[in-house]
């Protein structure tokens, strides 16, 4: 007998009540901003939602959980949109876009700012740089605050003043069963902990606390790119300068030079071993840092002082929405010479010219932090491993994400635990457990137990309730 059992859908009395008591908008897919407002980062979920709420306010978000909670559709929290793994939209369900929520205040005396859920790092950063500070943001702009940081929150300025995570000093919460907590070393303590790097498990985050440090609007930053045959000697280079100072937050990386005006036009389309990120001390520290890598003879250098915020851009053109994304990204536990061909084996080999591979220095004000003082592991790796494929054509699919996957099979006898899941595509148990180890896995079962155990939340880094 064939099952009579349907997809729960969305009533139109159900909508039209919510719109007497919704002061932000409400899209459905006859609208002419649908397609604009339903598009995300990574062009591999081109997902249609039923409905886009799009909230004011808290008391917004909280009607939008209600009516996602009594029609038993899936719920997707949006915020910049940048989710590798798809989380920011959801086919056939309900999307609650975050970002008419941009309210912001700096506190220069507390040395803190409060920033609502729909501001991306670009936009704080332009805030607290008015008043000279600064905390971790993203290395692309457009990138929205609240999924970076709870899914560790990883930039520039981590060696100097840890994760973004690391800096959350109280969250606004909306749970499950609509009520607003907040999550503050005063109140709800475990809570906080769980959201320094547990992902959106536990509700709808919407207004979030951070300490700011102090940090001088114009850096030692840029970018420098070396020709391939020099790639051994610049990454044993790199390696060697990567524990100057907790001020060194950079990166080497194998990607094509673009066609702009700074690269000299033979380099136009070729491929190259760049270093990238900043120097957040004295100026003539960073020229001493960089003096090693200058002398193996660049074929462009941009390194100097410029404004952070001119730093925090620097990846933004090489990271437009709409691409199609596969990533992994690994901690390792040493850059020894396997793990340098690896990386230069990878970039040679990169079936896209828009693929990047990656490795970031680690350590610093990272490893001062306890490792069970936050959900986030593996704090004493000493470096990380990054493999983003990123591609146009949805018909070369498959040989991307083949050779990110073997890349990282090539990698798996240096990898340790604790990496990221913002850099993740695909998400399983394993990568919760690389990720977060078994006990910490538990620890954020217990507490997703208590938030939303019926997992509300689940389009995110899922840790599933225990029932």
């Amino acid at each position: 007998m064939a099952s009579t059992t349907s997809a729960p859908a969305l009533e139109a009395d159900a909508l039209e009540q919510l719109r007497g008591d919704f002061r932000g908008d409400i899209v459905e897919p006859a609208d002419p901003a649908y397609d604009e407002l339903r598009g995300v980062f990574n062009g591999m979920f081109d997902r249609r939602p039923r409905v886009i709420l799009r909230p004011a306010g808290a008391a917004d978000v909280i009607r939008g959980i209600g009516l996602a909670r009594t029609s038993g559709l899936p719920l997707a929290i949006r915020g910049g949109g940048h989710s590798v793994a798809g989380f920011s939209s959801v086919d056939d369900g309900i999307v609650l876009d975050l970002r008419a929520m941009r309210g912001i205040r700096v506190d220069p005396q507390r040395k803190t700012v409060r920033a609502q859920a729909g501001l991306n790092w670009g936009e704080l950063d332009r805030e607290t740089q008015a008043f000279g500070l600064g905390v971790t943001g993203g290395r692309v702009t457009t990138t929205g605050i609240v999924g970076f940081t709870t899914g560790t929150g990883s930039g520039w300025l981590e060696r100097k003043f840890g994760f973004a995570a690391d800096n959350v000093l109280r969250a606004d919460v909306v749970t499950a069963d609509g009520e607003i907590v907040t999550a503050s070393e005063d109140e709800n303590q475990e809570l906080l902990w769980g959201l320094k790097g547990g992902g959106g498990n536990f509700g709808v985050v919407t207004e979030m606390e951070f300490k700011l440090n102090p940090l001088t609007p114009i850096v030692y930053g840029g970018l420098a790119a070396f020709p391939p045959d020099k790639g051994p000697e610049v990454v044993r280079a790199w390696r060697d300068l990567s524990n100057e100072s907790d001020d060194v937050g950079w990166a080497v990386a194998s990607v094509t030079a673009p066609p702009f005006d700074f690269v000299p036009a033979e380099w136009h389309g070729k491929h190259v071993v760049a270093v990238l990120g900043m120097i957040a001390g004295a100026h003539d520290q960073a020229e001493k840092v960089m003096k090693p890598l200058r002398a193996l003879g660049p074929v462009f250098d941009l390194w100097q002082p410029m404004p952070y915020t001119m730093v925090q851009t620097l990846i933004d053109p090489a990271n437009p929405y709409g691409r199609q994304n596969y990533w992994r990204a690994h901690n390792i536990d040493d850059l020894d010479d396997s793990v340098i061909d690896t990386f230069l084996e990878a970039g040679a080999s990169r079936p896209s010219p828009f693929t990047a591979v990656i490795l970031l220095n680690g350590g610093g004000a990272i490893g001062r932090i306890g490792e069970n003082d936050t959900a986030i592991s593996g704090r004493n790796a000493p470096f990380n491993f990054h493999l983003n494929g990123m591609w146009e054509d949805p018909a070369a699919t498959d040989e991307n994400i083949a050779w990110v996957k073997g890349i990282s099979k090539a990698l798996a006898p240096h990898i340790s635990e604790g990496i990221s899941l913002n850099f993740a595509t695909e998400i399983g148990d394993d990568a919760l457990k690389e990720s977060f180890g078994t006990k910490k896995v538990e620890r954020l079962r217990a507490l997703k137990d208590r938030y939303d155990p019926a997992n509300l939340f689940r389009m995110n880094q899922n840790i599933a309730p225990s029932a």
